[in-house]
């Protein structure tokens, strides 16, 4: 136990440019660059994995949606339940536990003992976000929170672009295995940084143990105690998730975000093969330079704010839902360019999409129930990307792109049924509300 552990936290938070700033926006920025790098790893790999293996397009996805379901299952249970020891803890610790699987992935014998090892790394990932998110809240300074959370979210982005790039060029010059491998110690490399990077002198979160009971065996009183809690979080989280879902607004937020990170994951999860097939010929490096259109979306990102307050919500939904689909159809023909070209549109326009409908849920939910419905909303995500990735693994492999294409189509037109039929919700809401508050 170390003094770190047991100091009091500190009762004002840190102000934008301060020393402590700096050093948790550097701790959650290493931890959201860690998630999305060991999230995603084998995507770029898939045809080697398929080849080593002996496994087709189908089997092989499950190697990417695998790790995305472990974060759907594993993201509201365990930011309930928890460590005992705070947030900057739990953070280093199960970004430690994800590197350390991540290693074991590497050495795994057969592909379906690599899912499986997948689905337990995306579980331990799946406190990360959360844990990153809430030391944003506690310990900056509310006017800095949107500075720093942007920090964490560019640190998700350069992580998604890496996982995808570097695996490709290790994997041009060792095998797949190697990849892995070295994306694992980079993981492990990030938690290392975060473990150096605590604030000095504070516990940076106290989490659910009081600072006079750290270190200290619990009494059976104690022990009771503690589990009353638990029961009372399981609880309050329930019932903020009911609250949160019976506003249709953030509901239809949910599957919207859902099905368009179906259609977006689809696209690029099976890509790798396209580009890697006897179809265009390329090798594993320049194939997965495809990825580097991650950095269109992250530009949208930026500007999404601005681009919702010239058009509005629901047009820059349909927008998205409309640019997914056509970006499919745009790479159907088997040339790089058009394949290229189809993918940039659909990127760029997606992450516009995924930011406009994760503000709704940040913006429409109860301030009790903010935290809950920001995990509900991410749950659905990633449930989003498993289905992309397993189901468009399965068409391309009986009818190619064709097929994928017709997935993404399917799941952009729930997407944008959602925002009309959300939309429509909300307004009748609102105009129910107004005729109580008239005749009260």
């Amino acid at each position: 136990m170390t003094s770190a552990d047991t100091a009091p936290v500190p009762s004002a938070p840190y102000p934008q440019g301060s020393p402590g700033y700096r050093r948790v926006v550097g701790a959650v920025f290493l931890a959201g660059f860690a998630v999305f790098l060991v999230m995603y790893d084998t995507q770029g790999l898939l045809p080697q994995i398929g080849a080593g293996f002996g496994a087709g397009e189908a089997a092989t996805g499950w190697s990417v949606a695998a790790t995305t379901l472990g974060m759907a299952l594993g993201m509201i249970p365990l930011s309930t339940v928890g460590l005992r020891r705070g947030l900057f803890h739990r953070m280093l610790v199960f970004l430690v536990l994800s590197g350390v699987i991540g290693l074991a992935c590497a050495l795994m014998p057969s592909l379906w003992s690599l899912v499986a090892a997948r689905l337990l790394q995306g579980v331990a990932v799946s406190l990360v976000p959360a844990s990153a998110l809430a030391l944003i809240g506690e310990r900056i300074a509310p006017e800095a929170i949107t500075a720093a959370t942007g920090i964490y979210l560019a640190g998700n982005t350069v992580g998604g672009l890496c996982s995808r790039l570097i695996p490709g060029a290790v994997a041009e010059f060792a095998s797949w295995r190697w990849a892995m491998g070295v994306m694992a110690v980079l993981c492990l490399a990030c938690g290392l940084g975060v473990a150096l990077l605590r604030p000095r002198g504070a516990a940076a979160g106290a989490g659910s143990t009081s600072a006079g009971s750290r270190g200290r065996p619990a009494t059976g009183e104690q022990a009771a105690g503690e589990q009353a809690t638990g029961e009372r979080a399981v609880a309050r989280t329930l019932r903020a998730a009911r609250e949160s879902l019976s506003i249709p607004g953030v509901l239809a937020a949910c599957v919207i975000g859902a099905a368009l990170m179906a259609a977006f994951n689809s696209a690029y999860t099976v890509v790798g093969f396209r580009l890697q097939g006897p179809e265009l010929g390329l090798g594993p490096a320049a194939a997965n330079a495809v990825f580097l259109l991650y950095l269109l979306g992250t530009l949208t990102s930026a500007r999404a704010g601005g681009i919702v307050g010239r058009i509005g919500l629901v047009p820059a939904l349909l927008l998205t839902a409309v640019a997914v689909a056509a970006g499919y159809w745009i790479a159907l023909p088997s040339q790089l360019l058009w394949v290229v070209v189809g993918l940039g549109l659909m990127t760029a326009l997606f992450f516009l999409g995924h930011s406009s409908a994760s503000a709704t849920v940040a913006r429409l939910a109860p301030a009790s129930s903010r935290s809950t419905a920001s995990a509900l909303y991410l749950t659905a995500y990633y449930v989003g990307a498993t289905a992309g990735s397993a189901l468009g693994s399965v068409g391309y492999e009986h009818s190619g792109w064709l097929a994928a294409a017709g997935l993404g189509t399917l799941y952009a037109a729930i997407a944008a049924l959602a925002a009309l039929l959300g939309a429509r919700a909300m307004r009748r809401r609102r105009t129910e509300g107004a005729r109580g508050e008239r005749r009260d």
